[in-house]
């Protein structure tokens, strides 16, 4: 009778997991940082985005960043970034003592930003803009793509100078898209 129970469990969590993979967004244009915590005046969280140039790339890549499941209002931030091209995000409360537009003024620093100063945390989706993840060119296609962009990121507590990194789900791929093709033979039959 165990065994039974446990081949049903495996059998459901494979269901589970073929349900999951077939209505997920694709991990090429989504990538979520589970946790993101910022408040009034000690704790923030950075990220840094960069477009490191690969032969697979296109030279642009536009994106959109968005915490979700704070409390209050937060903005999102939609931005293009270029080959060669690294931005600053902080996520941070609008009322930031020391991280805020008048004392970071870089033109590729960005703010996601919650209105209220106390502690908040949630979770941070980038997600590309695009429609089509392949661009055609002259010698073959380029990837429009997160799988062509390099992500990190951390949760910095400034008064103690520490903090701890932040995980980003959906951004470890391959650089580039592995295509397969079947050949199929049609009318063709084993003699």
């Amino acid at each position: 009778m165990r065994k039974t129970h446990f081949f049903v469990l495996i059998i459901l969590l494979a269901f589970l997991v073929s349900v999951q993979s077939a209505y997920a967004v694709p991990k090429n244009r989504t990538a979520v940082s589970p946790y993101v915590q910022t408040d009034a005046n000690s704790t923030y969280s950075f990220v840094g985005i960069t477009h490191p140039s690969l032969n697979t790339a296109v030279t642009q890549i536009g994106l959109t960043m968005a915490a979700v499941g704070f409390s209050d209002t937060v903005t999102s931030t939609s931005f293009t970034i270029g080959a060669g091209e690294t931005y600053r995000i902080f996520v941070v409360s609008t009322n930031h003592s020391t991280i805020n537009s008048s004392t970071i003024t870089d033109t590729n620093v960005l703010f996601v930003a919650a209105t209220s100063g106390s502690g908040q945390s949630g979770q941070l989706r980038m997600s590309l803009n695009a429609t089509n993840p392949t661009v055609a060119v002259t010698n073959g296609l380029k990837l429009n793509n997160l799988n062509q962009i390099s992500m990190w990121g951390a949760i910095v507590i400034p008064s103690s100078s520490t903090g701890f990194a932040m995980e980003f789900v959906g951004d470890a791929h391959d650089s580039a898209a592995l295509q397969t093709t079947v050949a199929l033979s049609h009318g063709r039959g084993i003699n």
